[in-house]
């Protein structure tokens, strides 16, 4: 059974599970991404950042998370740079795809290349 957990982020209070995710996608603002990145002592940079906005556009268009393969091979076609690797990634977020999604306000993404 998760235990949520509430955080005090700019005066509003933030319901996240057990594992740091929100219960609500619309509580989601850069400064809750933020404030989860400094919990887990990440600094999110330029390229953080674009991954992040790169996770709501795909939310947006397929409304679920895409799994590390997909993030990674569709990163390289947006960017037009294929530095995105999944070493890549898991350089800038050492808890991988899950720990993007949970700085961009969505849910756990699916399937066995997301762990």
């Amino acid at each position: 059974m998760n235990t949520a957990e509430v955080l005090e982020i700019d005066g509003r209070l933030i319901a996240t599970d057990s594992d740091g995710y929100l219960l609500n996608a619309e509580d989601w603002s850069p400064l809750v991404a933020e404030t989860l990145a400094q919990r887990d002592a990440v600094v999110l940079g330029k390229d953080h950042w674009t991954l992040i906005d790169f996770l709501h556009r795909f939310y947006q268009e397929f409304d679920i998370a895409p799994e590390m393969p997909i993030l990674s091979r569709n990163l390289c076609k947006d960017q037009h740079n294929c530095r995105w690797t999944r070493t890549y990634i898991n350089k800038l977020f050492p808890g991988g795809a899950k720990m993007a999604c949970r700085y961009a306000g969505l849910s756990v993404p699916v399937g066995r290349s997301c762990l």
